[in-house]
């Protein structure tokens, strides 16, 4: 036979190679030889850098995650000097201060508090996929799902792990032996595993269901809202403990009252049960492994489905609407077409951007107090009418007026070069929070009929509010002029807001505060007498204030207050003339 020719043995080579079967795809089989817990390992990664990289920007959740670091050290505190008292009296064959039951009872109420966190985590943004979701090209979904819940568990863990710690490690130092942390830590690590596998499944299924349905993605922000406040009312007022008090009896019964078996399975003397503390750990190797295949089709229910959108009509009139109202409302106030035009913009804008009032929302937690104690008495205190004028002219202020520049975004060129000048965009921002000084008048005009105060105390509250309102928004003005802030901060998704810079909220707060209370103390006998005592307990050396001469005082910041609105204005307005873009 004669030697078959190069472009023909070629030829039979590409006809071979179209008919066999073609290679795997990463949709299939791992055609890289990558195994799906390498590939898990190595998305989890790069999640977490990628949120290590987003945290460093975001100022605001930094300075949030620091607030709640001082909670989490206090508790840890309480854990870890609770474990020992409790530790110490074993070995002394003494009655512990707080039964081990109850200590056992902590790591079912961390695994609760984990799943539902773990849910609500994987049906915001952290449970969807990133670059629109070209990750399902390249590898499949149970890479990825492996992927999201080790990062999910990693993220966790670092703030899960410490209030254990805290505990296992008293008891360690009350016995006087490291066995302690030995269950505590295997326990902690089941917890935190299982509660990936079943948090998780359930927040991907939650997702699907929202992304299939225009109603609930249209009330997605509403509901993630309640269910925020409903948290911070639980957690603020107490009644946390009411609530695991109601669910005790699954707290205590197999398989989470095993959790806490497992905890005191190396404490001596604490009497867990072995049988328990083993079947946690299969019980948990078994969740772990279903929670992952239930996360694995529940993710390929909320990756694939196709989002309902609400209807063009639909969103023209929810548009249009709030704004034929809006200029009807202001055109009674505003002379200026250009005022006008800037005080609805701004007021469309909150509308459509709610998220821009998440940053003066955070003071309304000291207000559920408040409430238990006009629901167990009826009645009122004395400083709760202060405190809404404080809140009320602090949050027209912050809302709005505290950022005027950072406020417009993209439009910010638009506006510098349009006709009208600085003064009617502070005319603007100032108009856009009138409407709020009737209602805080009304709230701390009924506040004060709950705190027993008289007719002329409630007339000049009214009055009070009005004026600290509009010296608020002008102050705001004037100090976010000079201290703005461009730069937004990311809440969900693509999800964003501007608030103002920390100096200005600093320096705005730091002056109302100064400004209300010195109001407070001119008009109010009670709280004349009452910051006597308190800044005379204060002062050092021995030194005292009288009552005349807290009063004086007031009167002098009250004029200094009345000296620097109308600076703060001009302020206001020759740095929004003279501000110069790059």
């Amino acid at each position: 036979m004669t030697e078959e020719s190069s472009p023909a043995r070629e030829r039979r080579q590409d006809v071979e190679t179209s008919t066999a079967e073609p290679p795997a795809t990463a949709s299939g089989r791992h055609a890289d030889g990558l195994s799906t817990l390498t590939a898990g390992v190595e998305l989890a990664r790069i999640e977490l850098r990628r949120g290590y990289r987003w945290l460093r920007g975001q100022d605001f959740w930094l300075l949030y995650m620091a607030v709640s670091a001082l909670g989490l050290l206090f508790g840890s505190w309480v854990a870890f000097d609770t474990t020992r008292s409790i530790g110490t009296a074993l070995v002394a064959g003494e009655s512990p201060p707080l039964s081990l039951a109850t200590v056992g009872i902590a790591w079912s109420v961390l695994w609760l508090f984990l799943t539902a966190t773990l849910a609500v985590d994987a049906l915001g943004s952290n449970g969807g996929l990133a670059n629109d979701g070209h990750y399902l090209t390249i590898r499949p979904a149970v890479d990825v799902v492996v992927g999201k819940l080790l990062a999910a568990a990693a993220k966790f863990a670092v703030l899960v792990f410490v209030l254990p710690l805290a505990a296992t490690l008293g008891l360690a130092v009350g016995t006087g032996t490291p066995l302690p942390l030995v269950g505590g830590f295997a326990a902690t690590a089941v917890a935190i595993v299982t509660a990936t596998a079943a948090g998780y499944p359930i927040g991907l299924a939650a997702k699907g269901v929202v992304h299939r349905s225009e109603r609930l993605s249209r009330f997605k922000p509403i509901l993630g809202a309640g269910i925020g406040v409903s948290y911070l009312i639980v957690m603020v007022s107490g009644e946390v403990v009411t609530v695991i008090e109601w669910i005790t009896p699954v707290l205590r019964a197999p398989p989470l009252g095993w959790l806490g078996d497992l905890a005191l399975s190396t404490t001596v003397g604490a009497g867990a049960s072995g049988v328990g503390a083993v079947a946690v750990i299969l019980v948990g190797g078994v969740a772990a492994v279903a929670g992952t295949r239930s996360t694995v089709v529940a993710a390929r229910y909320a990756w694939r489905a196709d989002r309902a959108r609400p209807t063009e009509d639909d969103a023209d009139a929810a548009a249009v609407a709030p704004e034929h109202r809006i200029d009807r409302l202001l055109r009674t106030v505003c002379r200026r077409p250009a005022t006008l035009g800037i005080a609805s913009t701004a007021l469309v804008r909150a509308y459509r951007s709610p998220l821009q009032l998440v940053f003066v929302a955070f003071p309304l937690v000291a207000a559920i107090p408040l409430g238990e104690s006009l629901l167990a008495t009826g009645t009122l205190p004395w400083y709760a009418p202060w405190a809404v004028i404080w809140y009320g002219a602090w949050a027209a202020g912050a809302a709005v007026p505290l950022n005027p520049l950072g406020n417009q975004g993209a439009t910010l060129p638009t506006l510098l070069s349009a006709p009208a000048g600085g003064r009617s965009v502070v005319h603007g921002h100032v108009v856009a929070v009138l409407p709020i000084a009737p209602v805080i008048a009304g709230l701390a005009v009924g506040v004060g009929v709950l705190a027993g105060e008289s007719g002329v105390a409630l007339a000049v509250l009214a009055a009070s509010s009005v004026a600290a309102v509009v010296a608020a928004a002008v102050l705001a003005a004037g100090i976010g002029a000079v201290f703005p802030r461009f730069a937004a901060v990311d809440f969900a998704g693509a999800r964003r807001a501007v608030p103002p810079s920390k100096v200005a909220y600093g320096v705005f707060s730091q002056a109302l505060t100064l400004a209300v209370v010195a109001g407070a103390v001119v008009i109010d006998d009670v709280v004349r007498e009452l910051g006597t005592v308190v800044l005379s307990a204060w002062l050092p050396f021995g030194l005292t204030v009288s009552v005349d001469t807290l009063t004086t005082g007031s009167w002098i910041v009250l004029g200094c207050v009345a000296v620097a609105v109308p600076i703060a204005y001009r302020v206001a307005v020759r740095r929004i003339d003279g501000y110069r873009l790059d």
